[in-house]
């Protein structure tokens, strides 16, 4: 609507300057041309407000498709976002753990600043701890201070570390009570990964027991 304003604007200010001009044939001729030009202008009009409720209804199904194209766009993104899911773990499958771990299991430890180190994780039963060794260092975990194994997708965005845990299966991190902080461990073996979290749970139950 306006562009056709703009050309009847233009064309107003054309007839006058003829209009100027004393002579009668010109002026007929270009009233003639005047009128002519506002009928065509009227009639376009209608045609030119049709199309635009046509082009405003295809624009409004046209927003109708995209918002259901988002929609199935969406459905596989939330799909992968889910957890997987528990992975069977059997009392044979612990039991081995257990023995694999007092002889020592290569594992990762991931770093605050993304960086892996290469390290060795024991289960001591004899004092009821783990530790990680790494090099001529080793660090001592007592079971006691462990107070949960943050292990889903959910539960590892909470560790602040440049490393991947969240899209890594194969991490667990150990939230420990005295510091608050958390150690993040990566096992070779997926499976490994949930028989530890099923062991750990076994072992914290069987030393609840103990002190009642």
């Amino acid at each position: 609507m306006g562009a056709v304003s703009s050309c009847c604007a233009v064309e107003d200010a054309d007839d006058r300057q003829v209009m100027k001009e004393p002579q009668p044939a010109a002026a007929a001729a270009a009233a003639a041309a005047a009128a002519a030009a506002k009928d065509k202008t009227h009639s376009a009009k209608p045609r030119k407000e049709s199309s635009s409720k046509e082009q405003s209804e295809q624009k409004s199904k046209d927003k109708d498709k995209d918002k259901e194209a988002a929609k199935e766009e969406k459905k596989p993104k939330k799909q992968q976002q889910q957890e997987q899911p528990a992975v069977a773990v059997n009392q044979p499958e612990v039991e081995d753990l257990r023995k694999r771990l007092q002889g020592g299991m290569a594992i990762i430890v991931l770093l605050q600043d993304g960086t892996k180190l290469a390290c060795t994780l024991h289960l001591n039963p004899s004092d009821k701890s783990l530790s990680i060794s790494c090099e001529d260092k080793v660090r001592v975990i007592p079971l006691s201070d462990v107070k949960s194994l943050l292990h889903t997708r959910d539960q590892l965005k909470r560790v602040e570390t440049k490393a991947n845990l969240v899209d890594d299966e194969n991490c667990v991190a150990l939230h420990l009570i005295e510091s608050g902080n958390c150690i993040p461990i990566r096992f070779e073996a997926v499976k490994d990964k949930h028989v530890f979290v099923e062991m750990m749970k076994q072992l914290k139950e069987e030393a609840e027991k103990n002190k009642n």
